[in-house]
């Protein structure tokens, strides 16, 4: 039983494979079932965290798998390896904890101490639950991921002012349009990045807004809070003609807005400038875009600019975070750790003790004349031989139990002693 993470993220791919591999929250269900049919069923446990600038698979294994997953991953997104060449990180064990540690505590984010990861690390965990895919190992780890996450931003700074993908967008709208209080802004997709670009644009002075939606609800409720107006995707067209800011933030998986749509737009607009910001993953409007005049796009990896100095007062909340991270990875390692170790003591003490008693009362009833309190003082001494016989092996396995030994220790242990085959154990832990 081990851990694994096959994964790519911001730093290690561009935004155009991102998308290819982004998986929607219905998806993940269709996966894990892709899964369990095409790979003989080699991974136990799942759970799938995508977000606009990762996707990560940690899973739970009997030995090393990642050619096996990649591959399936590949070809269910219709990709070829040569695309993802060298672009994914692969973790196991000790490795995957800190790991999904530090992204839940935002050190692996794109703009440092981010508060939406962790709302994300547990939706993804929620999810895998939700389609039974999530076990008792993946469980602790996400548990305790999530854990860190929430000291770090209660008992840390590190996301004091923060800045998240929408208030850079923000930043980006107000740098590119010299009259923000007059600018007509629309939104494309009424979800929470719509929500929360709206609140940080109100911030910076902004009060024209539009939002166009899948259904006119959804348009609606955002819309109505902000004293905006509300169309759907039919009204698209009509509401770019007047729009001087667009954000695009759908769930959609294909681009929405392409350069026709854009030329026929401007060529109504008499010279005036457009800013698009794009940052759905997948992107909701096509690269070409960039190439009608007078139109400037940004996608989300444009946000990269100016993320610095947000970064900068953060930074010194770094060593706080990390010391939150190994409190909580010490105790998951620890637990890990007794998911083999503490049943092989267990199971050894019984088995000893087992044949004690059984040696012992062969004796006692060849000695019928005993006096009771001798009777008791040959049991005392009995025990405490199997006591001190066990207590050399018993402090070893307690000792290797968090080293990178311990499995090899506790397998060994249960040869030895003739207990459960560590394999059982295995399927134990996870059907616990």
């Amino acid at each position: 039983m081990r851990l694994h993470c096959l994964g790519l993220n911001h730093r290690t791919a561009e935004v155009e494979i991102r998308e290819k591999l982004a998986f929607e929250a219905g998806q993940i269900e269709e996966f894990w079932g892709h899964l369990q049919k095409t790979t003989k069923g080699f991974l136990s446990e799942l759970v799938v965290l995508s977000t606009c600038n990762r996707v990560e698979i940690y899973a739970v294994s009997d030995q090393p798998s990642f050619g096996e997953l990649e591959q399936t991953l590949l070809k269910y997104r219709n990709l070829v390896i040569e695309h993802v060449q060298g672009l994914f990180y692969r973790f196991v064990d000790q490795q995957v904890i800190s790991h999904l540690m530090r992204v839940s505590a935002g050190l692996d984010s794109m703009v440092l101490g981010e508060p939406q990861i962790l709302g994300q690390v547990t939706d993804a965990y929620e999810i895998s639950l939700g389609i039974n895919a999530c076990g008792k190992v993946l469980s602790k780890l996400f548990q305790s991921a999530i854990r860190a996450g929430k000291r770090v931003r209660t008992e840390t700074e590190i996301s004091k002012d923060s800045v998240s993908i929408s208030s850079l967008a923000a930043n980006m709208a107000e740098q590119a349009v010299s009259d923000l209080l007059g600018a007509q802004i629309t939104l494309l997709g009424a979800g929470e990045m719509a929500e929360l670009a709206v609140e940080a644009l109100k911030k910076r002075g902004a009060n024209k807004f539009g939002v166009i939606s899948r259904t006119i609800s959804s348009a609606c409720g955002l819309a109505e809070k902000w004293d905006g107006q509300a169309g759907t995707m039919e009204n698209l067209s009509g509401a770019l003609e007047a729009t001087d800011i667009l954000i695009t933030s759908t769930s959609a998986p294909h681009t929405l807005i392409h350069r026709g749509m854009i030329e026929q737009v401007m060529a109504e607009r008499k010279e005036r400038p457009m800013v698009i910001i794009d940052i759905a993953v997948p992107r909701d409007v096509s690269p070409d875009v960039s190439l009608v005049e007078n139109v400037r796009l940004y996608d989300i990896d444009d946000l990269n600019r100016g993320v610095e100095k947000a970064i900068e007062n953060r930074e010194n909340e770094i060593p706080k975070v990390e010391k939150i991270i190994d409190d909580e990875y010490q105790a998951l390692k620890e637990y890990f750790a007794t998911l083999y170790v503490v049943p092989v003591i267990v199971e050894m003490r019984q088995y000893a003790d087992s044949i004690r008693q059984n040696e012992l009362e062969k004796t006692l009833r060849k000695l019928e004349g005993l006096h009771p309190e001798d009777k008791e003082q040959i049991k005392a001494l009995t025990h405490s031989i199997v006591q001190k016989i066990l207590h050399g092996p018993t402090i070893c396995l307690r000792e290797e139990a968090n080293g990178p030994n311990g499995k090899k220790y506790a397998n060994a242990a249960s040869k030895l002693f003739g207990l459960n085959r560590l394999e059982d154990r295995d399927k134990a832990i996870r059907n616990d």
